[in-house]
């Protein structure tokens, strides 16, 4: 067994250790909604996630934002020609979010990704394929954006794959006993993925949810 093959089996022998079925489930995304799932791959960039609206709560964090864009916009938010047309300023507001990536507002590289994306004739979500290298490098070329929120954001609209963010990687360091990057991370999640018989994305967010629960937990 090779180690990268050994790493994968330890790795998944540990999520069956650490994470209790049943599992936290994938809640789904942004399917056939690409400006909401663009806006929620910006906006979640190091930030608090917040939850959905539910009776009596109102929606918070990417939630907030997205259903304040909803409002302004009623109908399918299926069209990125709109987000690119939109002023970087406006739209922070009319989020209700003035954080940064990169130093630069996440408004204005959801803005400039979009108008990227509308460049290569990425309109619709069906357009998005997350294997399109011509595509992922419109995306990543706009500063504070990379591969993890490109990859994070063909998630949202129904591509299977693994945001290798700052929880999946000290997951899988602590599963390996020593550090690994975001690549590695991916590549292993989604091989303990086969060995668990589930899918990437249902994996990747059971590990999420798993280390953001311990990390909120009282010691």
């Amino acid at each position: 067994m090779t180690n990268g093959a050994e790493d994968t089996t330890r790795l998944a022998a540990y999520i069956e250790s650490q994470i209790q079925k049943p599992w936290t489930p994938w809640p789904g995304g942004r399917t056939g909604q690409v400006e909401a799932a663009l806006i929620d791959a910006v906006l979640s960039i190091r930030a608090s996630y917040g939850r959905a609206a539910e009776i009596n709560r109102e929606a918070t964090g990417v939630h907030r934002s997205i259903a304040s864009y909803r409002a302004a916009n009623p109908g399918p938010l299926d069209n990125l020609e709109r987000l690119a047309q939109a002023e970087p300023a406006t739209l922070a507001q009319l989020l209700g979010n003035q954080q940064k990536t990169a130093q630069r507002s996440k408004a204005g590289a959801i803005v400039e990704a979009a108008a990227n994306l509308v460049e290569l004739g990425v309109r619709r979500a069906g357009d998005v394929v997350a294997e399109n290298p011509r595509q992922s490098r419109a995306w990543t070329k706009v500063r504070g954006l990379g591969p993890v929120t490109w990859r994070y954001f063909a998630m949202l609209l129904g591509a299977p794959g693994v945001k290798a963010d700052t929880w999946i990687i000290r997951f899988v360091s602590d599963a390996l006993g020593r550090s690994v990057d975001a690549k590695a991370a991916e590549r292993l999640v989604t091989g303990a993925a086969t060995i668990l018989n589930t899918s990437p994305t249902e994996l990747d967010h059971a590990i999420w949810a798993h280390a953001r629960t311990k990390a909120n937990s009282p010691p």
